[in-house]
């Protein structure tokens, strides 16, 4: 009898998906725990998402010089942390926090299990798959053709691709009439979103609805933005949103970044989209992840480098003018959703575990209840 551990690194991108299995797993009765990077988005996300989540902050590296000896230290105090919590198998979404975990793990001779969400091996990955039982992919690309690698699409909120459009739009407020548009650049925010779009989007001819979500103390800023521009559209800006699949559900297109996370929720609802990519990445994931959407005519892309504010504006007003294509591209990002992620990856798990198929692990205590408080604990340095 033992505990499964999830380990997420740092953005919505990396934990949405640690959640979604975790919720999974509590959903089967067990007591699975969560180790995070400790960041306040993550603490904000957990408490609305999974407040019942047992969950560890591990120590940050606070500087690019200490990362050997942050490293070293997190690595045996996580070893202590996993014998103590019996655990028996790691599951890593990716992110620094990722590499501690993995190598304690290994260290232990226990099973590690990795999640890839883009199109293109994540370099944490990438140092990690050698020690790893299986990958699971959530994108098409270049992942998918490792050999300990499995097709599984990205885990979600439940509810996503479930929630009608107009209930959706009802319960949030908003006309069934007027187009919706959705703004999002991940729990931290982006800054081309929020400093460019909310002008672009006020001078857009058709009167609209936007829901912008702006990341953690962001919000005031781009509400600001908005208010700039004379104009009677209303946009709702929030710091981060619980409900991603009512708001998705609303909206008729949605501007946003390119991560793993995000393109699997479009493919999930099946909306069309205006993608920036993040471009700084080395090996340019984000980019990678749109050009799945683009090559299926579910995206248009945009390069944030250079970004014109009349050609966003002209692509916005094109799309809004056509909402048979953007009934098609919808139709085309729901083409590459794929049927009972958490299910297939804990099942996956579950067989790889000592025991095999038919292993259990540590159950939990009682169900889980939402909104309970979340029983946190320090620090594992």
């Amino acid at each position: 009898m033992g505990r499964i551990c999830l380990v997420s690194g740092g953005t919505g991108g990396h934990l949405m998906p640690a959640l979604a299995l975790a919720r999974g797993l509590c959903e089967q009765g067990e007591a699975p725990l969560l180790l995070l990077e400790g960041r306040d988005v993550e603490r904000e996300l957990v408490r609305r998402e999974l407040p019942g989540i047992a969950a560890v902050d591990l120590p940050r590296a606070r500087h690019s010089w200490s990362l050997p000896l942050w490293l070293s230290r997190t690595v045996w105090n996580t070893r202590a942390l996993l014998r103590r919590e019996r655990i028996v198998g790691a599951i890593s979404t990716g992110g620094r926090a990722s590499l501690p975990v993995a190598l304690a793990a290994r260290s232990l001779r226990l099973p590690l299990f990795l999640l890839e969400q883009n199109a293109v091996v994540g370099r944490a990955n990438r140092w990690l798959l050698p020690f790893a039982r299986r990958m699971y992919v959530g994108l098409p690309g270049r992942g998918e053709q490792h050999p300990r690698a499995l097709r599984t699409g990205t885990p979600l909120r439940p509810g996503f691709g479930q929630v009608d459009r107009a209930a959706a739009r009802r319960s949030l407020g908003l006309s069934l009439e007027q187009p919706v548009v959705l703004v999002t650049g991940g729990s931290q925010g982006a800054r081309v979103l929020n400093e460019r779009v909310p002008g672009v989007l006020q001078r857009v001819r058709a009167k609209l609805q936007i829901v912008h979500l702006s990341g953690l103390g962001n919000d005031a800023a781009v509400r600001h933005r908005y208010a700039e521009v004379a104009r009677d559209t209303v946009a709702n800006v929030r710091p981060v949103a619980a409900d991603m699949d009512r708001l998705f559900a609303a909206a008729d297109l949605v501007i946003c970044r390119g991560g793993g996370t995000t393109i699997a929720e479009l493919c999930a609802v099946g909306r069309a989209a205006i993608v920036l990519p993040y471009p700084h990445h080395r090996d340019r994931q984000q980019f990678h992840n749109a050009e799945v959407l683009a090559r299926i005519g579910a995206a248009v892309v945009l390069d944030e480098v250079g970004l014109d504010p009349a050609d966003l504006r002209e692509q916005v007003e094109a799309l809004l003018a056509e909402p048979s294509r953007l009934a098609a591209m919808g139709d085309a990002a729901r083409r590459l959703r794929m049927p009972d992620t958490v299910g297939s990856i804990l099942a996956d798990v579950r067989r790889q575990l000592p025991g095999g198929e038919g292993a259990r692990v540590t159950p939990a205590a009682a169900p889980l209840r939402p909104r309970a408080a979340a029983p946190r604990r320090g620090g594992v340095a």
